[in-house]
């Protein structure tokens, strides 16, 4: 948001600066309006013209040399001018920069030779060119970086989400075969002491066998239940769906602030919604690392009026930029209706948010 209000502030006061000087002059006003006018028009839809910027910027370009042509001192469209060179440099492509720069050059050579443009005016023109070809090539050298870096680090996740859930699956096969091992031991023989107990209790009928009894039947219940333990998995509902972002949050380097209503981490969910929920989450942290302004992120769990199971995610986003519905957003909204739920996605000026909510277990 400071950026875009340093960049708008600077191009009003250039331009304000030539409305000033061409007041104070013998040259048209009309047209020195007309000329800030249809300036401002492109400069604010720029932004929307993506891959066709530079012709929008070319076009800036001619505008302000042709001022000439209604007896406008082009000297001081020159600041103009200098502000779309190096606003270039943050904006174009490398390729797409250099022409410009180029058609800049031909056309300020052109105004030289007709002496429409002062010498000294040219070569101011020149080195502003050539630094701002300096900065584009650092600032191209540094985005390939930081887009090598974001690959990287997704893979780096990806492998370590992967090493995690072979973690898992191999202590699931463990917990599997300990669980084997003790019912078919363990079990066995108690269930065989338990038996025997009884033959001799009814065979030759000891009280002292009573005892005996209730201790083998204790320790068989409680081994079954030992096995059942081993066999489920680790957690199940939001309680795991919160474990797996708190690990999600340390691989990420997110801040995650939760907030959690009263009541909501014992609201059944299968395990199909813990998963949708999962995901879904875990989408919108992948956006916020990505298009964020802020590591920090808020997640707010509840319950809503219809008794649903609601979620709400939100990060900062001071870009102004339109929301578009890619295909990581699309996968989201998709994954809640399989589930009965909703997704709604909007932007403000300052926050990216995410609502939703579902139906809890055998309400769908």
């Amino acid at each position: 948001m400071n950026y875009f209000l340093f960049r708008n502030s600077c191009i009003l006061l250039l331009m304000t600066i030539f409305l000033v000087h061409t007041y104070y002059t013998d040259a048209s006003l009309t047209a020195a309006f007309f000329i800030c006018t249809v300036i401002l028009t492109l400069y604010f839809i720029t932004p929307l013209l993506k891959k066709l910027r530079v012709i929008s910027y070319i076009t800036i370009v001619l505008i302000l040399f042709c001022s000439v042509f209604v007896s406008l001192n082009i000297m001081y469209a020159l600041p103009i001018l200098a502000f779309f060179i190096i606003e270039g440099a943050f904006l174009l492509q490398a390729k797409f920069y250099y022409f410009l720069i180029g058609i800049l050059t031909v056309i300020g050579m052109i105004f030289v030779l007709l002496r429409w443009l002062p010498l000294y005016g040219m070569l101011m023109l020149i080195a502003l060119s050539l630094c701002s070809l300096g900065m584009s090539h650092y600032i191209q050298a540094y985005s390939e970086k930081s887009i090598l870096y974001q690959e990287l680090l997704g893979q780096y996740r990806a492998l370590k989400r992967l090493s995690v859930e072979q973690d898992q699956l191999v202590r699931a096969e463990e917990r599997t075969k300990i669980a084997r091992d003790i019912h078919d031991s363990v079990g066995h023989n108690l269930t065989a002491l338990l038996m025997q107990a009884e033959m001799i209790s009814i065979e030759y009928g000891y009280d002292a066998l009573d005892d005996i009894k209730q201790l083998a039947r204790k320790s068989l219940n409680e081994t079954r239940y030992a096995v059942r333990q081993l066999k489920s998995s680790e957690a199940y509902g939001i309680t795991s769906v919160l474990h797996l972002i708190r690990r999600l949050e340390m691989e990420s380097r997110l801040h995650i602030r939760f907030t959690i209503e009263k009541g909501v981490l014992s609201l059944p969910i299968s395990n199909k919604q813990s998963i949708v929920l999962y995901r879904v989450l875990q989408e919108c942290l992948t956006n916020a690392m990505k298009y964020s302004d802020s590591k920090e992120v808020d997640i707010i769990l509840g319950k809503d009026s219809l008794q649903h199971i609601s979620f709400q995610v939100k990060n900062k986003s001071m870009k102004q930029t339109p929301l578009v519905h890619g295909f990581g957003l699309k996968n989201m909204t998709e994954r809640i209706q399989e589930i009965g739920g909703e997704l709604r996605i909007h932007k403000t000026e300052q926050q990216f948010i995410v609502d939703g909510s579902f139906p809890m277990k055998g309400r769908v």
